[in-house]
């Protein structure tokens, strides 16, 4: 009985180192240890659409960057705001902006030309005023949004890259009048700036 105790307990153990072993030499995307702590900021012009009516938006996103050869992760935030006023009625606009969360990969950041893909997951607000009296909202309503872009972007200098590209924004219904969840859910196209260091 002690030597069936002994052969378990040598097995377990052999087991456990051969686990432990294997554990320190998984490979991952990123080598959080060994990682290079960056980050960067900047604004983000962007077109898009409202119902059938063309929108332009300003915004901005930025972050730390954890990159480990190739490979470079974001955790950030970002938001946009709508800049040219859309009529909604006699003597009245709609007014619309949105922000979250973000999370992003890069593959080669390095490289002149790379590749950005991020996803937002957040929040927004749009109201409906009466250009006679824009301190008393006839509307509001909120909504939850999900957007995914991704841009191929450029190093200008080390410290200062060029974004081209595309997204596009899920929302839900904003309980706004004449205002749906498909209404606001439209793809976009924007041009983004973006300074500091991965």
């Amino acid at each position: 009985m002690t030597f069936i105790n002994k052969s378990l307990g040598l097995s377990v153990l052999t087991l456990t180192v051969a686990l432990s072993g294997a554990a320190m030499a998984k490979d991952t995307l990123i080598d959080v240890e060994n990682a290079r702590i960056g980050g960067f900021g900047g604004p983000v012009f962007k077109a898009s659409q409202i119902k059938n009516t063309e929108t332009f938006e300003l915004g901005g996103m930025g972050g730390a960057t954890f990159t480990t050869g190739k490979h470079s992760i974001m955790i950030g935030g970002g938001g946009y705001g709508l800049v040219n006023e859309i009529s909604w009625g006699v003597n009245t606009q709609l007014e619309m902006g949105y922000g979250g969360l973000m999370v992003g990969y890069t593959y080669n950041p390095e490289a002149l030309i790379h590749v950005d893909t991020f996803l937002m997951l957040g929040a927004g607000g749009a109201s409906v005023i009466d250009s006679r009296n824009a301190n008393n909202p006839e509307e509001l309503g909120s909504f939850l949004v999900t957007e995914l872009t991704s841009q191929i972007e450029i190093n200008v200098t080390d410290f200062m890259e060029v974004g081209i590209g595309a997204s596009y924004r899920l929302t839900t219904d904003p309980d706004i009048t004449g205002l749906s969840a498909a209404d606001l859910s439209k793809p976009g196209v924007h041009i983004s700036f973006q300074f500091g260091s991965l």
